[in-house]
């Protein structure tokens, strides 16, 4: 009877509470929450978190977001405030302001034709979700008014107008309209939506506008470097509709050159390419932080504490340029390396094969370029291909021979495969 071994497989979610301690994200959270909630930080405001995917964007967002909720213990006089990004010699009252946000994923509404209209849509279910809203909207409708049509019956309530007519909000199916066409040429929202947010950052009823100096609105748009050229052009678009709108703040996570070449590429009939775009992008951007890159060390101590085997413990380095020191990357790298041994292990092939050797193998085929992958798989003779795989590897030591050294010099950029 077979003895099957099932694979140890890391899960591939964006990076947790027990992983954050070894990338700082607790306290780069800490420096964006500290920023957006000061009195004294100027709006609107537009932050992008740039990094390149399974860096941790979403983690250090999720993180910034949650920390930032804390600050609505500033309303609430009858319990004690506590914010955890503020100092202990500091007085949280006095320094920090109210900070209502909204998660908003625009890959996940990238099939909707309007960008803009999904996230007021989104931003309103936040207030939604807030039972003082909820109350509010009761008081003014019917105390028996049901909580499930909040939503729909305050998009009813406002427009967005436009040079094209007006766009009607809504929680049904998305109906085609004209705003990909005139998302440039819609100049405002009707003054209901201001005093929509007014009145659920404040938990004021008679407020027009946003008081930055009492608390501000924080949309945070994840995944913007995932949508079409198209749908990122509307999403920056629609930012740019609330960039004369006091108390209004943006957060994103997004490759900034992803973007750019977002922009260039929707932009190309117009000439907008190279320096305009970038230019497009700092005209709605006004900070950016790069997420530093990891160093190998730091790497090595994470795959530890993510209880992988001995044998990748023991080619932690081998692995960790396979994946590009890359955080979550190394967790895909890892995954597909332990499925592909276990179904070696339980098919019986196995047998005779050092699983070292195995893993090194599958870190250079996946660090690997295709016209490298093309060449080896090519050579049907076990004993030549044995003696190009020593080869390459006398080569990325630079230890190889001039003529050895001009077969694999079409690979010289390829920084990673050197270090595998």
């Amino acid at each position: 009877m077979a003895n099957y071994e099932t694979p140890h497989i890391l899960h591939d979610l964006p990076l947790d509470d027990s992983d954050q301690a070894h990338f700082h994200f607790d306290q780069f959270a800490a420096t964006l929450a500290r920023l957006i909630a000061d009195k004294n930080t100027r709006t609107p405001l537009t932050i992008c978190v740039s990094g390149a995917w399974g860096s941790g964007k979403t983690t250090l967002l999720k993180r910034a977001q949650a920390q930032l909720e804390q600050t609505k213990s500033l309303l609430k006089r009858t319990q004690p405030v506590s914010i955890s990004f503020a100092n202990p010699d500091e007085n949280p009252e006095t320094i920090y302001r109210v900070c209502r946000t909204v998660w908003f994923n625009a890959w996940k509404y990238a099939d909707e034709d309007e960008l803009l209209v999904a996230m007021v849509r989104r931003i309103v279910q936040s207030m939604a979700d807030d039972d003082w809203v909820s109350k509010m909207i009761g008081k003014l409708l019917d105390p028996a008014y049901p909580r499930r049509d909040v939503v729909n019956t305050v998009l009813g309530w406002f427009k967005i107008k436009g040079a094209g007519g007006e766009i009607g909000l809504d929680t049904g199916e998305p109906q085609p309209t004209q705003f990909a066409e005139k998302t440039a040429m819609l100049d405002l929202f009707d003054e209901a939506f201001d005093r929509l947010m007014a009145a659920w950052v404040h938990h004021k009823l008679k407020v027009d506008r946003i008081d930055p100096q009492k608390g501000v609105l924080v949309v945070f748009i994840d995944d913007l470097d995932r949508c079409l050229p198209g749908k990122t052009v509307q999403v920056l678009e629609a930012i740019k509709l609330f960039m004369d709108k006091p108390g209004c703040v943006f957060v994103l996570g997004a490759d900034t050159e992803v973007i750019r070449q977002a922009v260039e590429s929707y932009y190309q009939n117009e000439h907008i390419t190279g320096q305009e775009a970038a230019d497009y992008l700092d005209k709605i951007i006004q900070l950016r932080f790069e997420l530093p890159p990891v160093v190998p060390e730091t790497m090595q101590v994470y795959l530890q504490t993510q209880a992988v085997g001995e044998e990748m413990l023991e080619q932690w380095q081998t692995l960790i340029a396979a994946a590009e020191i890359n955080p979550r990357r190394v967790k895909v790298v890892v995954n597909d390396i332990e499925l592909q041994w276990k179904m070696l292990v339980n098919s019986g092939q196995a047998v005779g094969v050092r699983r070292e050797d195995f893993i090194r193998w599958s870190a250079l085929m996946r660090a690997a370029p295709y016209a490298f992958k093309k060449q080896l798989l090519n050579v049907n003779d076990l004993e030549l291909r044995l003696k190009f795989i020593q080869d390459a590897l006398l080569w990325a030591s630079g230890q190889a021979e001039e003529t050895t050294n001009r077969i694999f010099q079409p690979y010289a950029s390829a920084s990673r495969l050197r270090a595998v």
